[in-house]
């Protein structure tokens, strides 16, 4: 009976053991978890020496100068859908009988942006103008939708020089183009 009695007692205690031991186990994990989430977010891990944080790099030279020197800062593009589309018949006996093209001009000043929206009656005009001389055969080929490109990419600039914009607008894009 006492041997029954001790086996009772060890088996009691055994269950206190081990939550203790599953606690101090979570414990450290909770503590290394922390303390690499704080190495990580304090750069411990970074390929880059802390050197270079502070301007200099391993070989000693100024690493903020050189990249400002390599990146030129890019000016963000204004992208203005001339709407609606415009919609022209073509002249004598083709294939098709009209054409519908979308168009979006692109620019990065802001003045031409501006100039653009308020000139868009003129710049409309002008490129239905461009477009109504436009024969079919030239219009199915590459060649001749970039030849027209171009052409309303002059056009629209010469608008804007006329309203005194100095630094027109960089590109056109063709949204939709159909001919039927």
């Amino acid at each position: 009976m006492a041997d029954e009695d001790l086996d009772l007692d060890e088996g009691e205690e055994a269950p206190k053991s081990s939550k203790k031991l599953i606690i101090i186990i979570a414990a450290v994990v909770v503590l290394l978890i922390g303390a690499g989430a704080g190495m990580y977010f304090m750069g411990f891990f970074d390929d880059e020496p802390q050197q270079a944080e502070a301007g200099q790099s391993a070989e000693g030279g100024d690493t903020k100068a050189a990249e400002e020197e390599e990146v030129e800062p890019v000016a963000e593009r204004s992208y203005w859908p001339l709407e609606p589309p415009f919609v022209l018949n073509f002249e004598g006996k083709s294939k098709a009988r009209y054409m519908q093209i979308g168009l979006e001009v692109v620019t990065t000043n802001d003045k031409a942006f501006a100039a653009v929206k308020k000139h868009l009656p003129v710049i409309r005009n002008e490129i239905v103008l461009l477009l109504s001389g436009q024969k079919y055969e030239e219009m199915v080929t590459p060649e001749g939708k970039e030849q027209l490109r171009a052409e309303l990419i002059e056009t629209v600039n010469n608008v804007l020089k006329q309203h005194k914009v100095k630094k027109g607008i960089e590109n056109i894009y063709f949204t939709s183009f159909v001919m039927q």
